[in-house]
């Protein structure tokens, strides 16, 4: 009876057509076998040969079907009907929905006539793995969710579910057919309205050479993005003089992806003139959702494009942002009405504030902690108890900070990290200056406490800001963030009221960032200085800050003799073995050095402080050195940037690096 029981137990769903066409096989093979005995041995009767091979034969089928069973009999708990019973089994074995069984190792132990058909197949799949036969990885924990997969031509949405945890376990897959659901789908997907909004970016600066050619140049301009619009299929308006909006189908924007928005191109070699040539900037949206999210999210990608600098596509995905183009220099811009309006909006901010904080960024320099200067000033200006907070000793800014503290005004201004956070309270207001995220401020942890930031940089924004920023002032045009705060100073304090000493600090900065008004300057930046100098800000008293000590020069001569050209006009260096923080200074030093060296159009310099490796870029105006090091999580300007990357191994940065340059170069080749 319990033999009976066993052999019911035992269900093998189907004979394969491997097996049948074994059988049929070995029957014609047999056959011939009687024939040709037959034919040599005449010594033995004839019935007897063909009795000999049909038991062979029969010998034969038996062990293909002990084989088979054996088979069924490896893996525990393997036989359906054990689990389910026979009215279980059978719901599942005649199921339409293509079903598979199989362990915790994804073995298959059983299939139904509905999943046969699905595989289009005969062949037999028991002891399979799964990820072979549905070209898929199944969980097989409780929460698996759904999975799709493509079998025999079609997609199908795969659920899996637990059935017994003993032994190698059981899970059940259950198949749907979703092949007309996905092109459903990706029809929907493809005619999802897409929204962008296009600003050209140096209308203004056109204007001021060519003023009899602009209105042909914004014309021709216009065509162009038209031309565009129209190879869309989509919908392009003006609602400004330089700007429009425009709205295609989503499935356009993947081949815009893919020749990286050539666009850009397109109207950047269009030159007005004597050689102007004229940029537009692009924020490009798509997400899921109603319309109005994708116009919102598009407004806020053109607002980080010309935040940026200009001269490219930021596209925003519901899990990403993207960016496309930036390799012209940011268009130098001369008016002063944005600097004066945020001024006003922030002294605003400021009197309504408590208390203010001010904050460089983490390995503060001249620029960062002059910008803290002016805008103290600007708080004291509104009656505000302003601080500063800052790395107190941080030598590289310690000359600076005793110059300050022996002035009335800024005894007590300095505070470090435990100081900030006891100034923090419900109406505290951060400004953060020469940067725009929050990981990079001195101190991180005061920015992330307050529910109020401003903030004023001239680097290329990064980041999305959070909710608490409720202002903030990028410039990338603008050669330093001293400049900025010295315009901002300008509008509403006279040149009378600036301290020698704040007007020497903010001077240090431009000198700093403009390698003594060599690089990134224009009208901007010696009305700045003109403004400082007035106050009293003495050259001659900044170039004693920027003094080195004897030993800088040993420290620096270990990246120059370290120096490797990469892809002919890229200058790298590293500095290994003992090293400390002033080395910080001196890579950023070493680099500006070795733009001097002929045929270099970008240098970068990577020395191992504690567990960080820190790299140094510089251009000289041809490679924008900032996409660049945003791969490795850094940012910067478009000639002057840096980054941190925790590593053990400063080679292992470097063919980072070297990767990053490669992909930079393939598409904006020097």
């Amino acid at each position: 009876m319990k033999k009976e029981k066993d052999n019911q137990n035992l269900h093998i769903p189907f004979a394969s057509r491997q097996d049948m066409i074994l059988y049929v096989a070995l029957g014609v093979l047999n056959i011939a076998l009687v024939a040709v005995l037959c034919e040599f041995l005449t010594f033995i009767p004839p019935v007897l040969v063909a009795l000999v091979i049909g038991a062979l034969y029969l010998i034969e089928i038996a062990l293909i079907g002990l084989r088979r069973i054996a088979k069924s009999r490896m893996y525990p708990a393997r036989n359906i009907h054990s689990l389910l019973g026979e009215e279980g089994s059978v719901v599942f074995k005649n199921s339409r929905a293509p079903i598979i069984i199989f362990d915790l190792h994804g073995t298959i132990l059983w299939y139904n006539d509905s999943m046969r058909v699905a595989l289009d197949s005969y062949n037999n799949y028991i002891g399979e793995k799964i990820s072979e036969v549905l070209n898929i990885e199944l969980p097989v924990d409780e929460e698996t969710g759904i999975s799709r997969t493509t079998v025999a031509g079609k997609e199908y949405g795969v659920e899996g579910f637990v059935i017994s945890k003993k032994n190698n376990g059981l899970y059940i897959a259950m198949l749907s057919d979703v092949t007309e659901l996905s092109a459903l789908e990706k029809k929907y997907n493809d005619e999802r309205v897409a929204v962008a909004y296009i600003a050209i970016d140096n209308v203004e600066d056109v204007l001021q050479y060519v003023h009899e050619k602009l209105s042909d140049a914004v014309v021709s301009i216009e065509d162009k993005l038209k031309a565009w619009a129209a190879s869309m299929n989509g919908v392009i308006k003006s609602y400004d003089n330089d700007k429009y909006i425009m709205f295609f189908d989503s499935m356009y924007l993947d081949e815009c992806i893919a020749n990286r928005f050539e666009i850009l191109d397109q109207i950047r070699d269009a030159r007005v003139g004597d050689g102007v040539s004229i940029t537009v900037s692009i924020g490009v949206s798509r997400r899921k959702g109603t319309l109005l999210d994708r116009e919102l999210d598009a407004r806020d990608a053109i607002d980080l494009a010309l935040q940026r600098g200009g001269d490219q596509v930021v596209y925003k995905s519901e899990d990403e942002t993207i960016y496309f183009g930036g390799r012209t220099k940011t268009v130098y811009k001369r008016s002063n009405v944005r600097s004066r309006a945020f001024a006003n909006q922030l002294t605003a901010l400021m009197s309504r504030a408590d208390n203010v904080i001010i904050m460089g960024h983490k390995y503060g320099d001249f620029d960062s902690f002059g910008a803290s200067i002016g805008v103290a000033r600007l708080a004291m200006l509104c009656g505000i108890k302003v601080n500063i907070a800052v790395d107190l000793f941080d030598k590289n800014l310690r000359p600076c900070i005793e110059m300050m503290q022996k002035t009335e005004a800024y005894s007590q201004v300095f505070v470090d990290n435990a100081g900030g956070l006891d100034l923090i309270g419900p109406d505290t207001l951060v400004v953060l200056v020469d940067h725009n995220s929050i990981p990079r401020s001195q101190f991180s942890d005061i920015a992330s406490k307050t529910a109020s930031i401003a903030v004023i940089d001239h680097h290329r924004k990064n980041d999305q800001p959070t909710s608490a920023v409720k202002i903030s002032y990028i410039e990338p045009s603008a050669s330093s963030t001293c400049e900025l705060v010295s315009e901002m100073l300008e509008s509403v304090v006279s040149s009378q009221n600036l301290l020698k000493q704040e007007a020497d600090i903010l001077l240090s900065g431009i000198l700093l960032d403009t390698k003594q008004f060599t690089r990134n300057t224009g009208t901007r930046t010696f009305g700045a200085a003109q403004y400082l100098r007035g106050a009293g800000a003495n050259p001659t008293d900044v170039y004693n800050l920027f003094k080195a000590a004897p030993e800088d020069l040993s420290k620096e001569a270990r990246f120059h003799t370290s120096i490797i050209m990469y892809k002919t006009h890229i200058a790298l260096a590293c500095c290994e073995g003992d090293t400390d923080e002033s080395y910080r200074v001196i890579a950023s030093k070493a680099a500006d050095k070795m733009l001097t060296l002929r045929g270099v159009a970008a240098a970068f310099t990577l020395v191992k402080i504690g567990e960080q490796i820190h790299i140094s870029g510089r251009s000289s105006g041809k490679v924008n050195v900032q996409l660049i090091l945003e791969k490795l999580r850094g940012g910067g300007h478009f000639d002057v940037a840096g980054a941190q990357v925790v590593s053990d191994s400063i080679d292992e940065v470097l063919e980072t690096l070297k990767k990053s340059i490669d992909d930079y170069l393939e598409h904006n080749p020097i």
